[in-house]
């Protein structure tokens, strides 16, 4: 083999070697041997802005052994070190694994991390920017640290000890912001689509109670036609249990899994297609995806209407609504 190219990367651990194996037109032992990746400091991925996934580079190899059915040599002899540890990924939990090993054996333990990408961290990478001389990081992947009270006492151990201190959070996030400033989510109709460009107040998960005018009025100057505001009035109003004609528990829990929740709304709720489509792109933020590609039980627990009073109160299904944390929003 030939020479190795390792990068040390102080801000983060020191002592790790990356080991960068992207491929291109090279083989992967020919681009373990080209520093100029490393050497040239125009080359700097956290600086690359945006979620650049899988980047050209990273799959060309892999995609070659597993489609074309590429063979690479081994070497006949090794020339490089032994390692105490090899990882083969340098997402968080490959540098966790990493960092463990080396806090239990100490700071002469040879580790080896090795990843396809370009840069470390997985889905949580960062962003740099340069802005009137001064450096701002920003998230280029994972954005939150979820319910870091339910941390397992390693994990909480390790996030104190690389120097994320989740209290501080509370000191620094203004939890009131928006309720300070009387800002409320809100749903925009493009003209392009409902013919005029308007936001309202985003209604469409509440749960509606028969004297609860104001929301009614609201929801009665949507610009959607006349069946669909009737439609969507009363799928906030319902009380219905939209699967009771499947009485096994199994079997309906087995019949949301499978379904849509767009195709719920369709099949069971009996909605104007308007009123899907309105639904629809709502979860993309968080999953990526919209509701006609997640599941009638994932919109249970995100406490969907329709699914209010679809008796599923089980232990097997609860928590209702997995949206709700016992820490605040707040870890970023």
């Amino acid at each position: 083999m030939k020479k190795k190219l390792n990068i040390s990367r102080r801000d983060f651990v020191n002592g790790f070697a990356l080991s960068l194996t992207a491929g291109t037109t090279l083989t992967p032992f020919e681009l373990l041997a080209n520093d100029n990746l490393a050497s040239s400091s125009a080359y700097y991925p956290p600086a690359m802005s945006g979620m650049r996934g899988s980047h050209k580079g990273s799959f060309e190899i892999a995609h070659a052994l597993a489609w074309a059915g590429t063979k690479f040599d081994e070497p006949k002899h090794q020339t490089d070190t032994d390692y105490d540890l090899i990882v083969v990924g340098g997402g968080l939990s490959g540098l966790s694994a990493a960092y463990f090993y080396r806090q239990r054996y100490g700071k002469d333990a040879k580790i080896l991390v090795i990843d396809n990408h370009d840069d470390f961290g997985g889905h949580a990478k960062r962003n740099e920017f340069m802005v009137d001389g001064k450096k701002l990081i920003g998230y280029g992947g994972s954005q939150s640290i979820d319910t870091p009270s339910s941390y397992s006492a390693p994990a909480k151990k390790l996030l104190k000890d690389i120097g994320v201190i989740t209290e501080r959070f509370y000191d620094y996030y203004d939890q009131e912001y928006f309720e300070n400033r009387k800002l409320k989510r809100g749903l925009y109709f493009s003209n392009e689509l409902y013919g005029k460009d308007v936001v309202f107040e985003n209604l469409l998960r509440t749960n509606i109670n028969k004297d609860d005018n104001d929301s009614i009025d609201i929801l009665n100057t949507f610009p959607l036609a006349k069946e669909s505001k009737k439609a969507l009035i009363n799928l906030l109003k319902s009380k219905k249990n939209y699967l009771q004609n499947e009485p096994s528990l199994t079997k309906r829990i087995a019949l949301m899994r499978s379904t849509s929740y767009s195709d719920f709304l369709r099949k069971f709720a009996k909605v104007p297609e308007e009123v899907v489509l309105l639904y629809r792109d709502s979860p993309r933020g968080l999953w990526g995806v919209g509701w006609d590609a997640l599941s009638t039980l994932e919109a249970y627990k995100a406490d969907m209407p329709g699914t209010w009073y679809l008796d599923l109160e089980v232990e097997s299904v609860n928590p209702k609504n997995i949206y709700e944390r016992e820490d605040p929003y707040i870890f970023h």
